[in-house]
């Protein structure tokens, strides 16, 4: 027998092993099924269980930066906002044609107001159309500046809003009494003027859901 130098004794076969020898054994089997590491639930706890790299978790930048994302009934919100405005413009100018077809002295004299008042309360030739034109731009103006803060998520546009649409409903339940003296088109106008309070309601109630809210807040703290 011979032996490897400044090595241990290795025992051939058919030879016994003499006492003190290190004793070989068995070779470890290898079983993927007992390897946490392999197959896709071992990787997964390998590289941590969002599936990021390393244990760490998939990026998400709202998770430190505590931002939300804009809601979808604030896309709501802008879209009543814009409709509010095509219910506004219609029923300006369904008031202005009538205005202009209407006797409104004789109007007034039958609901029993004196000639003189009825008179002051029609106003001048033309004095009407100027008056409501300037009233629709304005109108138009201030619509779009509420759209455009809201665009921005400003709670002060929230709060014009609101402030808008709550006297456009007042205003809207005082004129559908009114209309009654135009005839046929005040029939038109009290429907154009139901939906135009429909829908400031409904705005009124969007503009505060509690998405909504929360958004608003968000921005507002940014």
């Amino acid at each position: 027998m011979s032996t490897t130098p400044d090595g241990p004794d290795v025992p051939q076969q058919g030879q016994p092993i003499r006492p003190g020898s290190p004793q070989p054994g068995p070779t470890p089997q290898y079983h993927p099924a007992q390897d946490p590491t392999a197959g896709p639930q071992g990787a997964a706890h390998q590289y941590g269980r969002q599936g990021g790299k390393y244990g760490t978790s998939e990026y998400d930048p709202n998770r430190y930066t505590g931002m939300i994302d804009r809601p979808a009934v604030f896309d709501r919100l802008l879209k009543l906002t814009l409709l509010s405005l095509g219910v506004y413009v219609l029923s300006s100018i369904i008031g202005m044609i009538a205005n202009a077809t209407t006797d409104l002295v004789e109007a007034y004299r039958q609901m029993g107001v004196s000639t003189e008042m009825a008179e002051q309360m029609a106003g001048g030739p033309g004095t009407g159309w100027v008056t409501s034109i300037v009233s629709l731009v304005i109108g138009i103006v201030l619509y779009l500046v509420v759209y455009n803060g809201l665009k921005k998520g400003k709670n002060w546009a929230r709060v014009l809003g609101t402030v808008f649409a709550a006297l456009a409903i007042l205003s809207g339940l005082f004129g559908l009494f009114g209309a009654t003296i135009f005839g046929g088109l005040g029939i038109l106008l009290i429907v154009v003027g139901v939906v135009q309070i429909i829908v400031d309601i409904l705005w009124i109630v969007t503009a505060y859901r509690a998405p909504n809210s929360a958004y608003f807040a968000q921005n507002k703290r940014g």
